[in-house]
């Protein structure tokens, strides 16, 4: 598969590089999903998640980009809230490759069914944006 990685994290963007990459697979309660657009933010370099797993090791190259709107290609085991060819967006896991690629592995619970009126460029510049108002609404706001 395509995909966009960074190797260098002094270089930011311009270390971006397009290369052939093994197709992901999901794990348990994964779901493989092939994208039709993606989002990504320039900040995320500076992110620690975008270069270490969850045990701090080094990831790079690395596949940047977070948000994701696609069709479901496989279910990884546990896996029962969505079906393969559903339609879906959502938000990838911080510690994993991200969403520049063709296909990911994206934890089920990150994902929800993207409604047929939608079109996927908008479902991918949802889950970031969604989630910003949400936390200035009820974790700052208080509502």
């Amino acid at each position: 598969m395509k995909a966009i990685v960074v190797t260098d994290q002094a270089a930011v963007t311009a270390g971006m590089t397009l290369v052939e990459r093994p197709e992901r697979r999901g794990a348990i309660n994964d779901v493989a999903d092939q994208d039709h657009a993606s989002g990504f933010v320039p900040t995320e370099m500076a992110w620690p998640s975008s270069w270490t797993d969850r045990l701090a090791r080094d990831r790079t190259p690395a596949i940047p980009g977070r948000e994701l709107a696609g069709v479901v290609t496989a279910l990884g085991y546990g896996t029962t809230e969505l079906s393969v060819g559903q339609q879906l967006f959502g938000l990838a896991d911080w510690q994993r490759d991200g969403t520049l690629a063709e296909y990911v592995a994206v934890e089920a619970r990150n994902l929800a069914p993207l409604p047929g009126d939608v079109d996927f460029t908008v479902g991918a510049s949802l889950p970031i944006s969604g989630l910003t108002a949400w936390q200035g609404l009820f974790e700052h706001g208080r509502l």
